[in-house]
């Protein structure tokens, strides 16, 4: 669509705070609107490529608590938002499905062109990250390591999944609903002669039996997350579950959980990674259960 311009950043020189806020507010009017009419969503549309990316450096920045009260409780965001988020869920799908199959067609087998993505970098700081805060859980607890991790919700380019077997050694299986993000990454991991490390089961996180597993990770793109947090508590004996959200402005892009409700369903918060500015956008909350819920 030719009505956008990614000249049009937020973060200016000597542009007021309150005017950057008013941009931002019409940046995403423009963006969803735009998306909304977009038949094509994958990176092979031009517009819809630096939507996303245009958005997703616009979130990394530390904007004030005002700021983000005044984006988030603008009518306009409020009644779009879900709207704006399942495109957006859908533009970050079908390009990760565009990055699984050309390396699949690539003529190289190793990890080279994993660590080639853009998303590499970022994704292996936020596993990194999320690594180490659950090792300080599991040592503090006199847990087992190395024992399989599930991670619900992986995708068609599993590289959460991968990062944390090459960091853990662990093998990682992998949870997918989509068909087609179960075939591609199946395919990917093959080709990469992964799949004996990192595997992938069909099924949906709010159905499957977790009693097998104590180290569960949960995707931010995963939409029915107090679902499969329910199910893991029915099934699971002694979970460690670390499940990605959003704070701040990053709402805009991924749906964050009320905290509120983990209380209700019987979990309790142990920790939290927090947003790395100008890199990683999500955090990531870590759970066990309680034993006797309020």
């Amino acid at each position: 669509m030719k009505g956008y311009s990614t000249s049009s950043t937020i973060h200016t020189v000597n542009v007021p705070r309150t005017q950057m806020v008013d941009h931002f507010i019409d940046f995403i009017r423009v963006a969803n609107e735009l998306l909304q009419k977009e038949l094509d969503l994958s990176p092979a549309n031009h517009v819809v490529k630096n939507i996303m990316s245009h958005l997703s450096l616009q979130l990394r920045p530390r904007y004030s608590p005002e700021e983000i009260q005044s984006v988030l409780s603008n009518e306009y965001i409020r009644s779009n938002h879900r709207k704006l988020q399942d495109k957006l869920s859908e533009a970050e799908f079908l390009a990760e499905l565009n990055d699984s199959r050309a390396i699949c067609h690539s003529e190289s087998s190793d990890l080279d062109p994993l660590s080639r993505l853009s998303a590499w970098t970022i994704y292996r700081a936020l596993v990194s990250q999320e690594l180490s805060t659950l090792r300080s859980f599991i040592r503090e607890k006199g847990r087992a390591e190395k024992l399989p991790m599930i991670f619900v919700g992986s995708g068609p380019m599993p590289l959460s999944a991968i990062i944390l077997h090459q960091l853990s050694d662990a093998n990682v299986i992998c949870l997918e609903m989509d068909a087609v993000a179960y075939d591609a990454s199946c395919l990917l991991l093959e080709r990469l002669g992964l799949a004996d490390k990192v595997t992938v089961v069909m099924g949906n996180g709010s159905e499957f039996d977790y009693s097998s597993y104590s180290q569960i990770f949960v995707a931010s793109l995963v939409r029915n997350k107090m679902e499969v947090l329910e199910r893991i508590n029915q099934t699971a004996s002694d979970p460690l579950v670390a499940v990605r959200t959003a704070e701040g402005m990053r709402q805009i892009m991924y749906e964050a959980i009320d905290e509120a409700q983990l209380n209700k369903q019987g979990w309790r918060i142990l920790g939290r990674t927090c947003p790395q500015e100008n890199l990683v956008i999500n955090s990531t909350l870590f759970l066990e259960r309680v034993r006797n819920p309020m």
